[in-house]
């Protein structure tokens, strides 16, 4: 793919609220398309000289003047390019996926989730869910905001918008919707069942999402996400220290202990196992690799870190 996303019609500065962000309006929100009506507005002038007292209505084109407007000129090659930066980010994350797709492996992830399945003690996930209950008011208003706003957060590491850093912003979109292509794929295959399934004492506070529980989406988006603006952002935004062993470690860097956080407090929520967030984990390190590979996304990158 040769065209690149820009920032058009970017109408707000998260994931959920850029206009034309996605079918039926903003992305996944089902809200009102930006719309443009065009009624019958009076003319500037009466037409007096014809004896009237009263403002013709125009339409579009305008009707009380002849009107003879040009065209841009058209070229042999105009039908062949829609403006770079008229792409959306939402709409050109989904088209990266038909890229990434096309990277060996992207399908095998399979044995490496389903070893972190087999090994989860369901009963001692629930009950470690349970005990985090006493955490929700903490982190209620937060973890709602989370909900569709995980770009939002992120745009706070070392602040940018849509406006400021396009390139960067259309990387984290891209972060974000291959995740969710990512997790849903391994989500039908998976099909595990949500905890509060089995524990009444969980009463998430949310309508548990409509699709399996493993892996989970927030994590493996949230991760993917610290990966893509780690390549091109400042090193403060993800350098970190090891406790431990007093080395350098991204682990413990700001997009990764951002991204830990988004993924746990949807465990407080009661809507996502722990193993469910380390699977998230692991397929956003594995995918990390293979998106990178994608011309498209290579593209962006190299222009993303340009505006830092």
């Amino acid at each position: 793919m040769a065209r690149m996303i820009g920032a058009a019609d970017m109408g707000s500065v998260d994931d959920m609220g850029a206009i034309d962000n996605g079918p039926g309006g903003t992305a996944a929100t089902g809200s009102t398309p930006n719309v443009r009506p065009i009624g019958v507005s009076p003319a500037v002038h009466k037409q007096e000289a014809m004896g009237e007292d009263w403002w013709r209505g125009n339409k579009w084109p305008p009707t009380d003047v002849p009107t003879n407007w040009h065209y841009v000129p058209i070229t042999r090659t105009s039908k062949d390019a829609f403006p770079d930066q008229s792409w959306t980010p939402y709409w050109y994350s989904i088209a990266v996926i038909g890229e990434f797709v096309k990277q060996a492996g992207w399908d095998g992830f399979e044995h490496q989730l389903r070893a972190i399945l087999d090994a989860a003690d369901l009963k001692q996930e629930i009950d470690e869910l349970v005990a985090l209950i006493d955490y929700r008011a903490g982190v209620m208003t937060e973890a709602l905001a989370q909900c569709d706003n995980i770009i939002g957060y992120f745009r706070g590491v070392l602040s940018f918008t849509p406006y400021s850093h396009p390139w960067t912003y259309g990387l984290a979109m891209i972060a974000l919707r291959v995740g969710e292509f990512q997790v849903m794929h391994y989500k039908a295959r998976f099909n595990r069942p949500r905890a509060s399934r089995f524990a009444p004492a969980l009463m998430p506070p949310i309508e548990p999402p409509g699709h399996a529980s493993f892996p989970s989406g927030h994590s493996t988006q949230s991760h993917l996400m610290a990966l893509c603006l780690a390549e091109v952002m400042p090193k403060a935004a993800s350098n970190g220290t090891n406790p431990d062993t007093g080395q350098p470690d991204p682990a413990f860097g700001p997009l990764q202990r951002l991204a830990e956080r988004v993924a746990r407090n949807r465990e407080v929520l009661g809507v996502h196992y722990p193993s469910d967030s380390e699977a998230g984990r692991r397929l956003a390190l594995g995918t990390f690799p293979l998106l990178m590979k994608c011309p498209t996304v290579h593209t962006i990158a190299d222009r993303a870190r340009s505006e830092w």
